[in-house]
């Protein structure tokens, strides 16, 4: 058999090819559920029939018990239209009526992770498949409709897809050749997009940051554009710095993926050439010590760092203002008490500038100021800003330019919730003169500062879209939970929301491999994202040092993207 590679749906009526099939296992060789695999037997469209081998070649065929199931996933999570449905059709001179053993009564679930499913209830529920005729020319049967209409998913946003039916002959199937006979198949089942939002891997991204040499692991990454036009599509006008926190220098087994002579220090920078992520156009940059070791970039220099005691910093999102980089790094200091790979605490909030040239942030010239960023709000909750920063100016090429600079904070509630304060661009520089969100109007009182969403991670994005349908709105990217493994957006007409009602994009399965491996702080990257689209990534990490010695592969950014399909 050939194998036929489909490409990703781009238009409502595309199929969604499908990646792997599992669920009853196989019970007879000849007909595995390997068959049902779109990428293997090549597209069928709506309107192609199906033969009716005498050995059941091409189908899938099995038998069960109690219930009988397939679970499809796609490569992707995809917003699916309809489901086409070729019922089992074998049929012999000797045997007939085998194609009886086709699926009658079902249920169909979706799900985004392969572990919480919806049950789909809509037109044509609950769904009876229509049998095979035995014909060699069969067309699809779909539903015993009377119509033989396909099943409507309503453009449902699902990365799996499951079928079941109870092993019930008269239910589960057609009635089968012989009395009571618990054989069940399908000849194939096609899947086609439908309106709505693509979310699939950015392999070419994620690949970008897996090097074996020099930089080789690091979370944070936050990208600003040297110029300071956050646009999406714009990053080819430009060159981009990518900011990111702790990070290990040194090299790494090419076969074993172990760590070999290998330093962690807490900030590095890379500068990206272009639009695209090539390999030969990034660059990675750090500082040596005296002692010709790796050291930081930005490290701690002002009178509140030099009070704590083993201080350094974390930083946050940064920002390009005519000409000057500025980011807000977070004072950090060891807690012993803290549990493993969670052992500090935050004691502020420190502001870092430097002006940009041709290379990048000049980071000799740095200037830190320590702020009062990092502070307890009316309400009674440690507040502290800087986790993102939306420059919304002409500068930054967004839309809808007010002249101000958002700045995005933390408020520690059971859930971490988002806080916002801006200030004119040309004010960006004096604290005194930001202001803050109440709920009702920007307060020059920090202190009474509210949420402007219930929940948010403690790194994520806001910026303005353009093009598709969320054209004009805001979203926020962030990470459920912080460390949870759900993605999900808001998107608000202002640049303080309301953030209501997060959508879900994406389920983050690494954390599925044990051994302390958690996922986080999800955040948008415009300017690399074409227009109407969404590049983002998270961070993976381990809470075990061994891990992070054996599998160096695991500190790694990972990269996604979101695109519309209409």
């Amino acid at each position: 058999m050939i194998e036929t590679k489909i490409q990703a749906p781009k238009s409502v009526g595309d199929i969604i090819p499908v990646e792997k099939v599992y669920g009853t296992p196989d019970a007879f060789a000849g007909t595995p559920m390997s068959n049902l695999l779109t990428r293997v037997q090549g597209p069928i469209g709506k309107q192609d029939v199906q033969h009716n081998d005498a050995s059941g070649k091409g189908m899938w065929l099995t038998e069960g018990e109690d219930e009988v199931f397939v679970t499809f996933e796609f490569g992707g999570s995809y917003p699916i239209g309809e489901m086409w449905v070729w019922n089992y059709n074998q049929q012999s001179t000797t045997y007939p009526g085998l194609f009886y053993r086709g699926l009658k009564e079902v249920k169909l679930e979706h799900s985004l992770n392969g572990e919480d499913w919806t049950e789909l209830k809509g037109q044509g529920y609950p769904f009876k498949l229509a049998p095979a005729t035995g014909s060699n020319q069969q067309k699809a049967t779909n539903l015993d409709d009377g119509n033989n209409s396909p099943v409507d998913f309503g453009g449902v946003l699902a990365r799996y897809v499951r079928l079941s039916a109870r092993a019930n002959p008269d239910i589960g199937n057609w009635g089968g050749y012989e009395e009571n006979e618990k054989l069940f198949g399908l000849s194939q089942v096609n899947f086609y997009a439908g309106k709505g939002f693509a979310v699939e891997a950015a392999e070419e991204w994620t690949n970008l940051f897996h090097r074996k040499q020099g930089w080789s692991g690091s979370d944070g990454i936050y990208a600003i554009p040297f110029n300071g036009c956050d646009r999406q599509g714009t990053a080819d006008q430009t060159k981009t710095i990518f900011m990111f926190g702790d990070t290990f220098i040194g090299s790494v087994d090419e076969a074993t993926d172990y760590r070999i002579s290998t330093k962690m220090i807490n900030n590095t920078l890379g500068i990206l050439t272009g639009a695209e992520p090539n390999e030969d156009a990034l660059e990675f940059r750090w500082k040596q010590d005296e002692n010709n070791e790796p050291a930081s970039n930005i490290v701690p220099n002002t009178e509140k760092t030099r009070s704590v005691e083993g201080a350094y910093y974390w930083l946050q999102d940064g920002a390009s203002i005519n000409g000057t980089f500025y980011c807000f790094p977070m004072i950090v200091g060891p807690n012993p008490d803290g549990p493993e790979g969670f052992a500090f605490s935050i004691h502020g909030i420190t502001r870092v500038s430097a002006p940009i040239g041709e290379d990048g942030p000049n980071l000799d010239l740095q200037d830190q100021i320590d702020t009062s960023l990092y502070f307890t709000a009316a309400n009674g909750k440690t507040t502290y800003f800087g986790a993102a920063i939306m420059a919304n100016t002409e500068e930054s090429g967004n839309p809808n330019p007010d002249g101000y600079v958002y700045i995005y904070g933390l408020q520690n509630w059971e859930k971490v919730k988002l806080v916002a304060a801006r200030v004119r661009e040309e004010d960006f520089n004096d604290l005194d003169k930001w202001h803050f969100w109440n709920g009702a109007e920007w307060a020059a009182e920090k202190e009474q500062v509210v949420p402007i969403a219930e929940e948010i991670s403690c790194e994520l994005s806001v910026s303005p879209m353009v093009g598709g349908s969320l054209d004009g709105k805001y979203i926020a990217v962030f990470q459920e939970s912080s460390t949870g493994n759900w993605i999900s957006i808001y998107a608000g007409d202002t640049p303080v929301g309301p953030f209501k009602d997060p959508v879900r994009l994406h389920y983050c399965q690494e954390p599925k491999g044990g051994e302390g491996i958690y996922s986080y702080n999800a955040k948008g990257h415009p300017h690399l994202s074409k227009p109407g689209e969404m590049l983002f990534s998270y961070n993976v990490n381990t809470t075990s040092w061994a891990m992070h010695e054996k599998h160096a592969s695991i500190y790694r950014p990972r990269f996604m993207n979101v695109r519309e399909i209409s």
